[in-house]
């Protein structure tokens, strides 16, 4: 086993030295004999693409790959800094909040330990109301009672601010897992659904294969406000047919997920995972189609995250190009 991960080392260091040297001084450090890998929700897009980039890095490092369900974008940071998990997922907006300790979750804590490693995909507002609920524009969703995905995903981060740039305050923004937040919708004991994931959100998606769903979209006013209310927005839209009997497309915005881990891993390590998981973005894609949606290169350019040395190498000799800026050791 040593000697295949000096020969995975060498593949991914020697070409690159030189373009590296001014990033890159730390030394080596070994290889753990596994990794715990920090995942979403059941109904959400992470507990899909984890467990698949895991074994892709699993099979390509020999390193062992163990997985941790977690809250999804918020609580992988936390628990990258807490040394609970040296591997996760989050989006560029949650990223952000984390790095500068600007959202309520933060506790005004800034969050230095964790690194992106790529990016995935992008993952947009899915904002749903049942029939009768009396909501089909954003501001009807004041003094409503709102659940935003589970405590410690992106919905339960980010929300409160984006409606908040709107001025819009919901009664309540509930937490909770997707499936059982949908099942209080269809109940009525929540007034709308909005849960920030990759399209189409596999609960959503569920719920409106038996029951007619409102979708609710953004105009060109709402979207410029909340794109710069704050980094890591812009705008986006679901399509037409995403969910059944959703005959037009909705404007919408998102932002985007990266792969992250622990500063501390190893360069070479960490090129071998990211090698493995870009090197295998169709196959991804076929298990979660949004990979597929917009080339890596585009989908770094909407970020400000900070690489870790070794992905950022890896993804240089993949032709993706990471300014010398955005890496930290």
């Amino acid at each position: 086993m040593l000697k295949r991960r000096s020969l995975l080392a060498a593949s991914l260091l020697l070409p690159a030295q030189q373009a590296f040297a001014t990033t890159s001084q730390r030394t080596e450090t070994p290889w753990p004999s596994a990794l715990l890998m920090a995942t979403g929700r059941p109904g959400g897009v992470y507990t899909i693409y984890s467990p698949a980039w895991g074994a892709l890095a699993q099979k390509a490092s020999g390193v062992a790959i163990a997985y941790l369900a977690s809250g999804g974008a918020a609580t992988d940071i936390l628990l990258i800094e807490q040394g609970a998990a040296q591997l996760g997922m989050t989006t560029v907006t949650v990223a952000d909040q984390a790095r500068t300790g600007s959202a309520a979750w933060t506790a005004g804590v800034k969050f230095e330990s964790f690194r992106a490693l790529f990016p995935i995909f992008p993952s947009v507002l899915q904002i749903i109301a049942a029939p009768g609920s009396g909501i089909t524009v954003l501001s009807d969703l004041s003094n409503r009672k709102i659940g935003v995905g589970p405590d410690g995903g992106s919905g339960s981060a980010a929300l409160p601010a984006l409606l908040g740039s709107l001025g819009i305050t919901p009664s309540s923004c509930v937490t909770g897992d997707y499936l059982s937040q949908i099942r209080e919708l269809l109940a009525g004991n929540l007034d709308a659904c909005a849960f920030i994931g990759a399209p189409p959100m596999p609960a959503i998606q569920q719920a409106a294969m038996l029951h007619r769903l409102g979708v609710i979209g953004f105009t060109p006013q709402e979207t410029v406000r909340v794109v710069s209310s704050a980094p890591g927005w812009t705008a986006m839209t679901l399509p037409a047919g995403l969910f059944p009997n959703q005959a037009m497309p909705v404007a919408s915005i998102g932002t985007v997920n990266f792969a992250i881990g622990a500063a501390g891993l190893s360069d070479t390590l960490v090129g071998v995972i990211t090698t493995a998981a870009m090197r295998n973005r169709a196959r991804l894609a076929a298990l979660v189609p949004a990979v597929g949606s917009a080339p890596a290169q585009m989908l770094l350019g909407q970020s400000d995250m900070i690489f870790h040395p070794g992905a950022a190498l890896a993804l240089r000799q993949l032709g993706i190009n990471v300014p010398a800026k955005f890496i930290e050791s």
